[in-house]
This record gives structure tokens, C-alpha cells and sequence, in this order.
């Protein structure tokens, strides 16, 4: 054994670090890949003060949770770190994740509130929507905390998606930078959203799928005025190029289906981050006056457009900051029954969560897909006058350390 590897006991699983072991000299070791209960060899790779990461060399006892990962990239391509975990042992740490952080930030609630995590319909083909970068003209993903690498597919995207790969892959995609690959197992209907491509190189020989490029004035499409739609909790949604929708449509069903059911008996809602409408339309469906704010004007378009489709006419679509809605409503007093806030990864922020904290209303249900950030917002509910009343984790994502989570805040008595 070379002079820096080190065996250890890996005793627990952390949110992107890996198998963790812990009393060794004092630090804590994190060996990306490594399983609790395995005793592993691995070589020393970073020292910092209290931690060691190291990478992975032999596995000397094996976990029972262990498995055979489905994909042949596993282990080099940075977006999953979880394929060789049972899928039941993933949702135990990803709840423990969540328990975890929560706790560290001081946020007191009765045990029985953490509810399991609810898994996902499907654990490969789930994702509507992949990302790759281009390298030598062929489309890749990155490594872990690496540069990118050239793949012919990703097990994660559903069928759809990887038969509009299938072509794509086929192609020369000199000029291009990225490309995003959308597509609906539902609808059928496939959209290739492209970097650094002229349209000219983007239409030639694309048989169905929709292509779309940007450029100086926006997103074009190919054919003009295409669009993909999907169908989510009942509805169906145009889908604009650049916009965010979940991407995981059955896990969006369950999501939509919990919120809806939080604010079953509300009438008046404020959905912040609203999107194209994936709350706001079975909320206005149920009765609920809801107002919308987003601040991506094609997704506040893509919501009208679903809304008139479905002849729901109780949401107000606005297009704007959430900072300066909350800002408009805790000046002029506005009273709502829920607040829904559904932010990216990034979370609220310490600024809007305080404008938040102030917002006259009887329900917050914040839904995130970061539990750090989620954590760092609901301490400054919290220390307002803000309790969690429930908190619910969906596994969103399968296969990864990310985990979707819907917690719902009520005042304190």
C-alpha cells in the first residue's frame, strides 16, 4: 500500500461527498463511490483541516445495498452518483439528508411531521429533458468536477428523448456549444434547443423533432411557431424553448397533487415562481383565485396559452421579480389563504425569505430541490412567527444525490 492510501469503515452516506468515515487521526474522510457499511482502500486526494476526500481504490468488504449500475458511464460522468445503491437505501439517505440539514439549522419540528420519501414511478428513462455540451462536434457530459466527455446517450431520458438523441448523435455539430434535448413520453413530441448553431445547420434533415437556436433576438424555432407540449396533473402546457419545467413529469403529477391537496379549501393563492402554471392551473380549476408572478416572460405566455386551452380563467398571469411582488404586497397589506414558492436551487435568499416571513397569509408550502438552501430559508421563517407544519421529500431525481422536498409553514399560535 502506497503511502497515501488508507483503509477505512465507510459508516454513512453524505449529499455529494460519498461514503463518509469518520476518526481517522481526527478527520473525516469523504471516498466518493464507497457504501455504508463497506471497508474500503483509498487514496488521499485533497487535506484540508478537519477533512480528507479521497478517490476509491478497492472495495475490501462489500455492502449488501450494493448494485450493478445500468450505466456503462457510471463512476466517470458526474451526473450520477447513486447507481449502485438500492433504490430503497437511496430514499433512506436522501430522508436522512434532509432530517440532517434541517436539524444543523435549528428548524424544531415533531419527528412524526418528516414524512418518507415518496419514490419516484420510474428510476431510469424518468428525466424530459438532458443538457449536453459539445466536444469535438458530438454531444457530452461532464465528468465529475471534470471536463466534458463525449457519451452515445444517458439511461436517464426517456425514450422519446433518446430516439431524438439517436439522430442527433448522428450528426456534426460543428459551431454548436450546447444543446438541450426535450421531449414528452405523453405528447410524443421532441425539441432540440441548440447554442451556437445557425439555423441553416440546425433544419437540414431533422425530420420531426422541433429545433430551436437562439440568437440575438430571441429563440427561433424550426418549423415556425412549433412548440412542445406536455401533459402534467391533468393539463397540457406549451412548452417554450429556455424555460424551466420539471423534469420529471410522474414525480411532477405527485408534487402537483400534494400542493393541491395543502391548500384544498384556500381561495385566495400567490404562487411565486410560478412558471408556466403547473400549481396555478388545478388550484384555479378547484375554485382558488391565483395570482402568479414569474419572472421568464415566454413561461408566464406558456401558462396563459394552457389556461386558455383548459377554459380556466381564475389565475392572473404577471410577469416580474418575486422581490418586488412580496415587496407591493407586504406594503400594501394583502392578505392570502396560502403562498406557494417553488425558487431554483439557489432557494429564496435571506432578503425575500424576510419579505416572506412578513406576508400576511395562513399557509407558506415552499417546494425546493436543494435541501441546503431550503434549510438556510425556512431558519429566517422560522425565527419570524412561521412553524413547519409537514414536510414531504419526492425523489424528483433518481440515481443522484438531489431530492425534491415540499415543506408547508403555518403561523405559530
Amino acid at each position: 500500500m502506497s503511502d497515501n492510501e488508507i483503509i477505512v469503515e465507510i459508516t454513512a452516506l453524505g449529499n455529494r461527498v460519498g461514503g463518509i468515515s469518520s476518526g481517522l487521526g481526527g478527520k473525516t474522510v469523504f471516498v466518493r463511490g464507497a457504501l455504508p457499511g463497506e471497508t474500503v482502500k483509498c487514496r488521499t486526494v485533497k487535506v484540508r483541516k478537519n477533512v480528507i476526500e479521497a478517490d476509491l481504490v478497492e472495495i475490501l468488504d462489500l455492502s449488501p445495498y450494493r448494485t450493478e449500475p445500468f450505466c456503462s458511464c457510471f463512476g466517470k460522468c458526474g451526473g450520477c452518483s447513486l447507481q449502485n445503491l438500492l433504490y430503497s437505501r437511496q430514499l433512506f439517505w436522501k430522508r436522512n439528508w434532509i432530517d440532517n440539514v434541517l436539524t444543523r439549522a435549528f428548524i424544531v419540528y415533531p419527528d412524526e411531521l418528516m414524512k418518507d420519501v415518496i419514490p419516484s414511478p420510474a428510476t431510469a428513462g424518468y428525466r424530459n429533458r438532458v443538457s449536453f455540451d459539445i466536444l469535438n462536434c458530438k454531444p457530452g457530459l461532464h465528468r465529475f468536477r471534470g471536463d466534458v466527455m463525449v457519451v452515445d446517450g444517458c439511461p436517464l431520458l426517456n425514450r422519446r428523448g433518446q430516439k431524438a438523441f439517436e439522430r442527433l448523435f448522428e450528426k456534426q455539430l460543428d459551431g454548436s456549444r450546447r444543446v438541450s434535448v426535450r421531449a414528452s413520453e405523453r405528447t410524443g413530441e421532441a425539441m432540440l434547443e441548440f447554442s451556437g448553431l445557425s439555423s441553416m445547420k440546425i433544419a437540414s434533415g431533422r425530420d420531426s423533432d422541433i429545433i430551436a437556436w437562439k440568437d440575438i433576438s430571441g429563440w427561433q424555432i424550426d418549423p415556425r411557431g412549433s412548440v412542445l407540449h406536455e401533459i402534467v396533473g391533468g393539463f397540457t402546457y406549451p412548452v417554450r424553448p429556455g424555460t424551466f419545467f420539471q423534469v420529471n413529469t410522474g414525480c411532477a403529477d405527485i408534487i402537483i397533487s400534494i400542493v393541491t391537496g395543502l391548500c384544498r379549501e384556500d381561495r385566495k393563492t400567490l404562487d411565486l415562481y410560478g412558471g408556466c402554471g403547473t400549481f396555478a392551473l388545478p388550484l384555479a380549476s378547484g375554485g382558488a383565485v391565483v395570482t402568479s408572478v414569474e419572472l421568464n416572460p415566454d413561461a408566464s405566455a406558456s401558462g396563459k396559452e394552457a389556461a386558455e386551452l383548459s377554459g380556466i380563467s381564475g389565475v392572473n398571469f404577471l410577469t416580474g421579480r418575486t422581490e418586488h411582488f412580496l415587496l407591493d404586497t407586504v406594503r400594501a397589506k394583502q392578505a392570502w389563504d396560502t403562498v406557494i414558492v417553488d425558487p431554483p436551487r439557489a432557494g429564496l435568499g435571506i432578503s425575500i425569505s424576510r419579505l416572506l416571513q412578513r406576508v400576511i397569509a395562513k399557509r407558506i408550502v415552499y417546494i425546493s430541490c436543494n435541501p441546503f438552501t431550503m434549510a438556510r430559508d425556512l431558519k429566517v421563517l422560522c425565527e419570524g412567527n412561521w412553524a413547519v407544519a409537514g414536510i414531504q421529500p419526492v425523489d424528483m431525481f433518481p440515481q443522484t444525490d438531489h431530492v425534491e422536498t415540499v415543506t408547508e409553514l403555518k403561523r405559530k399560535e
